[in-house]
């Protein structure tokens, strides 16, 4: 058991879960701008972004690694298992590996300008932003990029794409301070001025709603303007809204926050969803 638990600790090192599930979104997106798994790009775009998701988790492990030694959580760097050189080497491995796949895979010099914009925010938010107010700008721009990337790949028009940035944004935002939000007192107490610190309680919550309701508010606007005018739609949106006011506001304690947390990225995903289907331009 003990081997089994540090091997998994090991692969902490690579955040595999995000990674996956990221990865996995990247393939949803593929699939619905219509490059199915019979066409190559499809599992090129796979393992491109699980190789920068491994990239971006592996640095991430390299710069947090003192921090973590400090607070005395169990990650691969501060318990032993893998050195800080190790780390730095597979963030750097994977990123050449990436780019190398997209040159191979001939997706051509915008998408791999694209995926080398892509990395280089992970990056950024590794080794300078995380610990400031900006910690929420690569997130603004990462998340939409992912499907914009996948957008030019399938031959969609950069004016159809735009969209993905306009309600993304915001929403990829709230998900960021969602996330922060149950860990802002343990930031705020080792010194972090994440957006969430700053912020603050009620302004970082009432932020997160408001975020979401506007990414919100973009979807709706598509889902009319294409003729489909969804009283349930609004409905849920609503709904949302509420339960994230009550689970991130009503209550100190984590799991309240936890749970609003959850409910954002939910939403956050039902919001998503329009704007991805008129990317697509079907």
């Amino acid at each position: 058991m003990r081997a089994v638990a540090a091997r998994w600790v090991v692969l902490e090192l690579l955040h595999p879960i995000p990674s996956l599930l990221t990865t996995v979104a990247a393939m949803g997106f593929a699939w619905i701008f219509g490059i199915g798994p019979g066409d190559p790009r499809f599992w090129s775009i796979a393992a491109i972004m699980l190789l920068v998701q491994f990239s971006i988790s592996a640095l991430n492990e390299w710069a947090d690694a003192e921090l973590d030694q400090k607070a005395g959580r169990q990650r691969p760097i501060p318990i032993g298992l893998v050195s800080r050189g190790a780390a730095l080497t597979v963030a750097v491995a994977c990123a050449v590996g990436a780019f190398l796949l997209c040159l191979l895979s001939n997706l051509g010099t915008f998408a791999l300008l694209l995926v080398g914009l892509g990395t280089a925010l992970g990056w950024a938010y590794d080794l300078w932003l995380k610990t400031t107010p900006l910690s929420f700008v690569p997130f603004a721009l990462a998340f939409p990029l992912m499907p914009f990337w996948v957008g030019v790949l399938a031959g969609r028009p950069l004016t159809s794409l735009v969209i993905l940035f306009l309600g993304g944004s915001p929403l990829a935002i709230a998900i960021h301070l969602a996330d922060a939000i149950p860990d802002r007192d343990r930031d705020r107490a080792a010194g972090l001025t994440t957006l969430a610190v700053v912020l603050g309680k009620p302004a970082g919550e009432m932020a997160a709603v408001g975020l979401l309701l506007i990414g919100s508010l973009v979807s709706l606007v598509l889902l009319i303007r294409r003729g489909q005018p969804s009283i349930a739609l609004i409905s849920v949106v609503a709904v949302v809204a509420s339960g994230v006011v009550v689970g991130l506001g009503s209550q100190a304690d984590r799991f309240s926050a936890v749970l609003g947390k959850w409910i954002v990225i939910a939403g956050a995903a039902l919001a998503a969803l329009p704007l991805v289907l008129s990317a697509r331009g079907r």
